[in-house]
């Protein structure tokens, strides 16, 4: 931490000099609200270690569940996953026994319970994985790229840095994206920027899971203030999304702000769900999940079929309207929320629970490890997790940028954003029994006071 003290005490004594400015009103009246609340203290070092948590959950997760992306739809994984590509074995076992061969390039995924005991992984990216990094380290992931580029567009231009602005980072950096980011991509290479470029008048896939899969930095840099990620989430949420798209990012990062200072996972996912409109079909799946969950504590396959009943079949993106295949937000977010409340707290468990959903299996555990260690700090994490991370992420996606982070530091330089972005919004820093403590003021998830929501007639957007 002496590394970083000069800076700290820096901003300590010139206070804060910016605000995030947002699209909506009622957001800054809260903000300046907000100053007003108690304040609550958080440890410095004990903020670091929850970053720290929340980048190795979410590498862990998305890593760990990246074998099985989509290859099991509209069907639970029939199965517990007791191996992962990091591990010394590297899936051997599943390798071995999976229906689809390594050289078999095209294969159709599980898409019947009935098949679901048949193993069919993607062994390209265990092979990969293995090949270019044989001492282990993260893999390259979309869920921690594009997290990473917003995270160098805050330490570039501040902490107020406009949509447009990291659009343009966008097309400068981005070499591959899917779905929603990459529709949104091709808008900003048209010039059709944000927020347009995540309208339904011009993306057709405004509600996928793609703002929820990389809103997970808003939160880590606004520990207990969800007003606060709510604003970053109405501003670069419609980059790429919109309606149920942006609410899920928004969603995501609320969990990670109440995971500095919740007792448990219930309160972080119920405080969470209070940052989106309770009318809007996310939250309208999420409550069901949440009941369905209390209904059948014992039960999460009972509340995976219950949520597959009645939303399953609602996805309007192009490529899985009336289609096996969904990567709607909202029922990808009901699976994460699935991994948090029967895992409740266990790190296998949520991983293993919000990978057996199915779907999108990598983004899921992925964003519900990265809040469970937010909740429990990067050195909770088990060691058989932790460990072969060796503390690398490996990029080679995002032209201009490093080809590996050191974990520890892309944590620090993640809480000092934070740290402004505390300073900012009505926060302090003080020193208790000769060592640093955040002041952050006390702030209620306030949702946005619109509701955003994109009707559709098909897979056609109907536009007003």
């Amino acid at each position: 931490m002496t590394r970083f003290l000069p800076f700290l005490l820096l901003l300590f004594t010139a206070g804060a000099c910016a605000g995030t400015g947002d699209r909506a009103s009622g957001y800054a009246d809260s903000a300046r609200e907000s100053v007003k609340q108690p304040l609550r203290e958080l440890a410095w070092d004990t903020y670091l270690d929850k970053v720290q948590g929340a980048w190795m959950g979410k590498m862990i997760g998305v890593t760990f569940g990246q074998p099985w992306e989509f290859q099991y739809q509209n069907t639970p994984i029939g199965f517990d996953i007791t191996d992962w590509p990091l591990s010394p074995t590297r899936m051997k076992d599943y390798r071995a026994r999976a229906e689809n061969k390594p050289d078999q390039e095209d294969w159709d995924p599980i898409t019947h319970e009935s098949d679901n005991q048949k193993i069919v992984i993607l062994h390209s990216f265990i092979r990969d994985s293995e090949r270019e990094h044989p001492s282990f380290g993260a893999p390259d992931n979309d869920d921690i790229y594009i997290n990473l580029l917003f995270l160098y567009s805050l330490r570039k231009y501040g902490i107020d840095v406009d949509p447009v602005t990291v659009a343009h980072e966008w097309d400068a950096k981005i070499r591959k994206v899917w779905h929603a980011n990459e529709a949104g991509l091709a808008n900003i290479r048209k010039d059709i920027l944000p927020p347009d470029s995540g309208n339904p008048r011009y993306n057709l896939h405004a509600d996928d899971i793609d703002f929820q899969i990389e809103a997970d930095i808003f939160g880590m840099i606004s520990p207990g203030m969800p007003q606060v990620s709510n604003r970053y989430g109405d501003r670069m949420g419609h980059i790429m999304n919109y309606g149920d798209g942006v609410y899920g990012g928004m969603f995501i990062a609320a969990m990670y702000t109440q995971a500095f200072f919740a007792k448990d996972i219930r309160e972080v996912v119920e405080k969470g769900l209070q940052a989106i409109p309770a009318q809007s079909l996310y939250a309208q799946l999420i409550h069901d999940v949440i009941r369905w969950h209390d209904e059948n504590p014992n039960d999460w396959l009972k509340t995976w079929h219950l949520v597959q009943a009645k939303w399953g079949e609602v996805d309007h993106c192009p490529d899985g309207y009336k289609q096996p295949f969904n990567i709607d937000a909202k029922l990808n977010g009901g699976y994460v929320v699935m991994g948090l409340l029967y895992g409740n707290g266990d790190w296998y468990k949520t991983m293993n629970y919000a990978t057996r959903a199915g779907q999108d299996a990598d983004c899921n555990p992925a964003n519900a490890a990265g809040i469970l260690g937010t909740l429990i700090g990067g050195r909770a994490i088990p060691a058989e997790y932790r460990e072969p991370l060796h503390n690398t992420y490996w990029n080679k996606t995002l032209a201009g940028l490093p080809d590996s982070y050191e974990i520890d530091v892309l944590s620090e330089d993640t809480a000092q954003v934070g740290l402004k972005v505390l300073l900012a919004n009505g926060g302090e820093v003080h020193s208790k029994d000769g060592k640093l403590v955040l002041r952050v003021p006390y702030q209620e998830p306030v949702a946005p006071a619109t509701l955003e929501q994109v009707q559709w007639k098909d897979d056609k957007p109907v536009l007003k």
